[in-house]
């Protein structure tokens, strides 16, 4: 008898491990979607609906593919997957039926809700059935905590990415009302009014959206699943943050909580698009600790005692962490005011120099873990990757005039500068918490010692 069936037939009802596998997986194919349904939109790819529409059908199946071949688990967790999935795209869905009028849908909805669902069972069930055949079953299922921290940590990384385009298409006030879209509730502002600004502007909400609610799914997972209570308060703190965060990005278009959409009764606040700029990347960072706390590593740490000097390591991560906040404030600075930039390449400078010197003493010594010699060779190449993009910034942007929009190289150079940005900050905050992993390690006893 298989994995996946019970008296030789496959179980339809998924065991504990089937949901937190539905619940992951589906999580993780939403950011999926969500991202490719982004990039499809973007005016220098303008995919057709066809060719996207069976993306996000590939997906569904591969989704329910995946969690029908792990051991133990059958159609019912695929198809429970596929009802994750539709579930959370009904936040997405809703502009595929908004109406001309605000707040009414079009009058097809009745049928388009029930039946996105149950497409998705659907076809998270029949990913179920192939997979297996197709591919295989994996040997073990992963940590569903841990993989569940990684999608929320991937979805942030997503969002900052998206928010870094809002900014480099000066689309930050391109819809003037919050928490409302020009009158429309946020989830059925019509796909066919996303043009131009409003377009990146109305997507950067709607992902908040999924990483707000992603963090939340993670938090409760956390406490079901997490027995370190300060982790547990780590997840409470990440919705407070990304609540916060949200908050923070509505009032930078408004100035003040009204939900009226007439400029004249609101007031911009480029002072709080700095700070929703800064928050959002400690967000990112906070992700990304909850993500190497939760993984094996984090959790069991290395065997053996702490290699000589771990301790400076764990110092010299501690330091470029700081200064990588700096930087990065005085980044925000930058792109929203055009103002200290020598400051800017001067924090970056020494930036650089610490990074080097922390990933050619992550590299020397034989006596140094595999991982960490690893995690020296990522610091070092997103590290000098980021002054390349950082030179190229700003060679497109000093002879720019002022006024008009930005050309596409200065987009594309200066999106990929915060974004990259933003992983060196994931990575150098991994970095450390491997070496303070590490340092926890203590010599065997001699009683655990071996003769």
């Amino acid at each position: 008898m298989g994995p996946g069936t019970r008296n030789g037939r496959w179980t339809l009802s998924p065991s504990t491990s089937g949901r937190a596998a539905a619940l992951v997986i589906g999580f993780g194919t939403a950011v999926l979607m969500w991202a490719l349904g982004f990039v499809s939109r973007l005016p220098s790819v303008a995919a057709p609906s066809w060719l996207v529409a069976i993306g996000m059908v590939v997906c569904l199946v591969g989704a329910g593919a995946r969690a029908g071949r792990l051991p133990g688990l059958g159609i019912g967790a695929g198809a429970l997957t596929g009802l994750v999935v539709s579930l959370v795209n009904l936040l997405v869905l809703g502009s595929l039926l908004g109406g001309d009028q605000p707040n009414r849908l079009i009058p097809s909805a009745a049928l388009w809700l029930p039946g996105s669902i149950l497409f998705g069972v659907l076809a998270g069930a029949l990913g179920a059935v192939i997979g297996r055949p197709l591919f295989g079953a994996p040997s073990s299922a992963p940590d569903w905590t841990a993989a569940l921290a990684r999608v929320a940590a991937l979805a942030t990384l997503c969002l900052v990415a998206i928010g870094g385009l809002v900014t480099s298409h000066e689309a930050g006030l391109a819809v003037v009302d919050w928490p409302n879209s020009y009158g429309y509730g946020m989830f059925l502002y019509p796909l066919s009014r996303m043009v131009g600004g409003i377009y990146y502007e109305h997507a950067h909400r709607l992902f908040g959206t999924l990483v707000g609610l992603t963090t939340l799914v993670l938090a409760g997972r956390l406490f079901v699943a997490e027995p370190r209570r300060g982790v547990q308060w780590m997840g409470v703190a990440a919705v407070v943050l990304v609540i916060a965060q949200g908050i923070l990005g509505g009032l930078r278009v408004t100035g003040h909580f009204t939900l009226s959409d007439s400029p004249e009764l609101t007031r911009p606040n480029l002072t709080l698009a700095m700070v929703h700029g800064v928050v959002g990347q400690l967000f990112l960072g906070l992700m990304t600790a909850l993500a190497g706390i939760t993984s094996r590593l984090g959790r069991e740490g290395l065997p053996g005692p702490a290699p000589p000097g771990a301790s400076t390591d764990r110092f010299l991560g501690a330091v470029l962490l700081v200064l990588i906040l700096v930087q990065l404030i005085l980044g925000v600075r930058v792109r929203h005011t055009g103002e200290g930039v020598l400051l800017h390449v001067t924090g970056a400078t020494v930036v650089i120099a610490l990074i080097t010197a922390i990933g050619i003493r992550a590299l020397g010594g034989t006596e140094r873990p595999p991982v960490s010699r690893i995690s020296g060779s990522v610091l070092l190449g997103v590290g000098w990757l980021q002054v390349i993009l950082g030179m190229g910034a700003l060679s497109v942007t000093a002879f720019r005039a002022q006024t008009g929009a930005p050309p596409t190289s200065e987009i594309v150079v200066a999106t990929a500068h915060q974004t990259v940005g933003a992983v060196l900050l994931g990575v150098a905050v991994l970095h450390h918490l491997l070496w303070t992993r590490i340092t926890a390690q203590t010599a065997p006893t001699p009683a655990q010692a071996p003769l």
